[in-house]
């Protein structure tokens, strides 16, 4: 399988139809699945909507690149993540925040994926400080105290996330001394009903396209 990055991104919206939504798409995959489709339905009003909406994202990415959902079983590992676990050629991340979710697909040997979306908060440049220093290495905090930039404080803070979802671990203990530059990473930010996302992404292969689409 070529080595693909692709994700998509929308507005987390309710609605009646989200569960039924996801009830016809789960017996288009492995009956092993049964444990993760029953996670989410478990959930009720907002949650069940951010993990609908995330879900549903990763649903048409597959579609999109026309891999087969009849085999692939969706489980959730030992923190919590979902992934696929019969398939070392594909991986997923989803990430939601107040408001909007985000699903990035990875293809290709060995594939490994994390991402990480954040809601631009209303922070003063007092609590924003008080945070980075909670979770940024020496290096960003210094860079980020020279003009305690938004922009620097979420593109950080989303890198480390991303990370972590793809390699394990603990965002606030483990990672002052991981490099988060270069061209692993990935960093945008959406603009949509009134908000700012900051999102990154994290990823362990070369991908021989990137195609990129928002939904909002």
């Amino acid at each position: 399988m070529d080595n693909i990055l692709d994700f998509s991104a929308c507005i987390v919206a309710g609605g009646d139809n989200l569960r039924p939504r996801v009830e016809q798409a789960r017996t288009l995959y492995s009956e092993m699945s049964e444990e993760y489709f029953n996670y989410i339905l478990a959930k009720e009003d907002k949650a069940l909507s951010e993990s609908a909406c995330g879900f549903l994202l990763l649903d048409n990415l597959l579609s999109k690149h026309g891999i087969e959902k009849n085999t692939l079983v969706i489980s959730r590992n030992g923190d919590g993540r979902p992934c696929i676990i019969n398939r070392r050629d594909i991986d997923f991340s989803i990430s939601h925040s107040e408001g909007a979710a985000i699903c990035y697909l990875s293809t290709g040997k060995d594939a490994k994926i994390g991402c990480d979306i954040q809601r631009a908060r209303s922070y003063s440049n007092e609590k924003m400080a008080s945070l980075a220093k909670i979770f940024m290495s020496e290096n960003d905090y210094s860079e980020f105290l020279k003009n305690t930039d938004e922009k620097h404080f979420y593109t950080v803070w989303t890198r480390r996330e991303a990370y972590i979802k793809a390699e394990g671990g603990d965002v606030f203990a483990d990672l002052r001394g991981v490099e988060l530059n270069g061209d692993r990473y990935r960093t945008g930010v959406i603009t949509a009903c009134g908000n700012r996302y900051y999102y990154s992404v994290y990823t362990t292969i070369n991908t021989r396209r990137t195609n990129e689409s928002i939904s909002t």
